[in-house]
């Protein structure tokens, strides 16, 4: 899979970078940043969901209006049936209060970003059938989708499953900014204004603005006592047959989580969200710290990690011989959700061991 953009899912793509990426679809396969958490309030203007801002002067107004990735949409009341693609998307649901409107599913999330008790929602929510496709994403048949009347899709656009074609039939497509042909700068502002859309969107927004609150202040504590202060870093992804890297450049969310912790990326002037890079470059730049992003749970992260410690030269870099390597998994730093938080709290106790 490449790295790049679009995995229109990807962003967070990259992910695998070739997987992530794949989401991503074409571009390049992680998503922009930005950094800090001051909790944004609702704003009062027309929304821009790419930007996650506000598009009614009064939250319970009707018509609702936004705009996703360009196009203006407006919506008679808050979706009752959703269908939900991308692995990271539940927790959005989940913090909005809204996980009992998902009626179907177009991807497995994996058990390891949510609690048991999350996963036995997610479990009983009907599966479509999906075909991998050669970006990393999925795809399925309108009639697959049409089958279960929902109200939404929340996910990202394919060949098939866009805005026009589900329109067509009744239904809102609804892409997930980062996976916007023209995606926002990713920061942890962005995932406090987008839980506070989603509220917003479904109505619940007595559930989604507190919860928005409490990522802004879980952000803000760690920015306060950086755990890392002074270090440099370097966040990459490995294909998990450790055939190639890539480098995330400060348009990836795992950048404005690397400042959070006080690093310097030492590819954050990079033009490309995640270009691939050698390992001679990797050792020329020689961080501090090695933040691994991988999504193959079938490895183990030390196994992970060994991907790149055990290439020729590796053990130069100051990361490798400190020990200070650590593998992420990917929706804990990609796309911009609620678990990027819980992963900047993962990351944090990582490094402070």
């Amino acid at each position: 899979m490449n790295p790049s953009p679009n995995r229109r899912r990807a962003v967070a793509c990259i992910a695998a970078l070739g997987l992530l990426a794949a989401a991503c679809g074409d571009d390049d396969a992680a998503s922009p940043a930005d950094t800090t958490a001051a909790a944004a309030p609702a704003t009062e203007a027309p929304i821009d969901t790419t930007a996650a801002t506000t598009a009614a002067e009064d939250e319970s107004a009707l018509p609702f209006t936004f705009t996703n990735c360009g196009q203006e949409f407006t919506i008679d009341g808050p979706p009752e049936r959703v269908m939900l693609m991308e692995a990271a998307a539940p927790s959005l649901l989940f913090a909005a209060g809204a996980i009992d409107r998902v009626v179907a599913r177009i991807e497995d999330f994996p058990e390891e970003y949510y609690t048991p008790e999350e996963m036995e929602v997610l479990d009983a929510i009907p599966a479509l059938q999906a075909e991998a496709t050669s970006t990393g994403g999925v795809e399925v048949s309108l009639e697959a989708i049409i089958e279960y009347e929902p109200d939404i899709v929340i996910g990202y656009d394919t060949e098939t499953i866009t805005a026009d074609a589900l329109a067509d039939v009744g239904i809102q497509l609804y892409v997930m900014p980062p996976f916007c042909e023209n995606p926002p700068k990713p920061s942890f502002d962005s995932i406090v204004d987008e839980l506070r859309f989603y509220g917003q969107l479904f109505g619940t927004s007595a559930i989604a603005d507190p919860a928005a609150d409490e990522l802004a202040a879980t952000v803000a504590s760690a920015a306060d006592a950086p755990v890392a202060e002074g270090k440099t870093a370097a966040a990459l992804y490995v294909s998990s047959d450790g055939s190639a890297i890539y480098a995330y450049s400060a348009l990836g969310m795992v950048h404005p989580q690397m400042e959070a912790l006080g690093m310097t990326n030492v590819f954050a002037e990079l033009s490309e969200r995640v270009p691939e890079v050698s390992i001679e470059v990797v050792i020329d730049r020689n961080p501090d710290v090695l933040v691994l992003l991988y999504d193959d749970t079938g490895l183990t992260p030390e196994e992970i990690a060994a991907l790149v410690t055990e290439l020729p030269g590796a053990s130069s870099i100051t990361a490798v011989a400190d020990g200070a390597v650590y593998p992420l998994l990917f929706n804990y730093a990609e796309p911009p959700t609620p678990l990027v938080v819980k992963g900047l709290s993962v990351l944090s106790e990582q490094i402070t061991g």
